[in-house]
């Protein structure tokens, strides 16, 4: 596969290691994905949280759970393979499963689940949606529309000069997000920083457009940037969170 291929690796992916210790590993075929539950409200829902790819896990787990729980929603932040204590090698393709697995295991039912994607793990939650269905709400953040467009596989497809069409066929199989999310009608909120200059704000457009469903919402923030969103609009970011979780009714009604 040439999204698989070591070189892509080396642009898509920056896994460090971590002392945080998880709440439960899940395993996926031939790895263990270490996953950071919280799970204060039995009669509530939970988001299941894919990051960025220079970030990890457990560091979401410690900095940021709180922003979460105090909107009476539980909270689960999926380490990536190879990232923080999880094992194997994160590759573009061999992960898309991950996510199906994990929620298997978690034993949580669709219905009482919400997927959030920040940047590239926007991937794998649109993935999760088109895999199950019945997924109570999505939350894109700094999210991708177009894996042509990333910066990092554009680097990596300069060094490996794939032949185009078998490129062009990989994408189309396996990261063909326009077609994916048509099929998903569930609750849908789109955040983006006006000056994202890593992802432009017409990923966010199209990702918004395309979802099959009714009760979606774009929210373009004017201040900050990629990698800078939720700390440049704080108050406004989780007010839209807030109401977000609200309409889905997954909170705790804290």
């Amino acid at each position: 596969m040439i999204l698989d291929h070591p070189i892509v690796n080396k642009y898509m992916f920056f896994p460090r290691s971590t002392t945080v210790e998880p709440s439960l590993f899940v395993e996926v075929e031939d790895a263990r994905i270490a996953c950071y539950l919280r799970q204060p409200f039995p009669d509530a829902g939970t988001i299941l949280y894919f990051n960025g790819n220079g970030e990890l896990a457990s560091e979401y787990a410690t900095d940021s759970a709180n922003l979460f729980l105090d909107m009476g929603v539980n909270v689960c932040f999926v380490e990536y393979r190879g990232y923080g204590l999880s094992t194997g090698v994160p590759t573009l393709i061999n992960m898309l499963g991950d996510g199906e697995k994990i929620v298997q295991t978690l034993g949580i039912a669709p219905e009482k689940l919400m997927v959030f994607g920040r940047s590239l793990g926007s991937l794998y939650a649109i993935e999760l949606v088109h895999r199950i269905p019945q997924i109570a709400g999505l939350v894109l953040e700094s999210a991708i529309a177009n894996l042509r467009e990333s910066f990092s596989l554009r680097i990596a497809m300069k060094e490996l000069q794939p032949p185009e069409a078998e490129l062009e066929k990989e994408i189309n199989t396996y990261f063909n997000l326009q077609q994916k999310l048509k099929s998903y009608a569930g609750h849908l909120l789109v955040l983006h920083a006006q000056q994202d200059q890593v992802l432009t704000r017409s990923h966010a457009d199209r990702l918004h457009t395309w979802t099959g469903g009714n009760n979606k919402r774009l929210v373009v923030f004017p201040n900050g940037s990629h990698n800078s969103i939720l700390f440049a609009n704080l108050q406004s970011y989780l007010q839209e969170l807030k109401e977000f979780l609200q309409r889905v009714g997954v909170t705790n009604n804290i």
